[in-house]
């Protein structure tokens, strides 16, 4: 028996998505200095999007790839962290877009 199709997320979790996209496009255009508050921001709706996550069904198909791929945004958020004024935080921050749009898609 196969599982059932994925069913698409709620529009809040799309939206909490999407918001997150916004913040990190840009963090990605802010300066070094800038930075800091806007990685709060990132890692509490990322936390959010987790709780949501968590929140919709456990057991549906494609769960666990989706928190795999929030873990990975956390640890490219980790990355920018460490690396604020460095010449990676634009490659980083398009890794975790992808994997936002991605996870909001599915």
């Amino acid at each position: 028996m196969t599982d059932p199709a994925p069913s698409p997320h709620p529009p809040e979790f799309v939206r909490l998505c999407e918001q997150a996209v916004a913040e990190l496009e840009a963090l990605k255009a802010a300066s070094p200095m800038d930075r800091g508050p806007r990685l709060m921001m990132i890692r509490a709706l990322l936390a959010d999007i987790g709780l949501q996550m968590a929140e919709l069904d456990l057991r549906a198909p494609g769960f666990a790839d989706e928190q795999g791929t929030l873990v990975d945004a956390a640890s490219a958020l980790q990355a920018i962290d460490l690396d604020r004024g460095g010449p990676n935080v634009p490659r980083f921050v398009d890794r975790i877009v992808a994997d936002l749009r991605r996870i909001a898609a599915s």
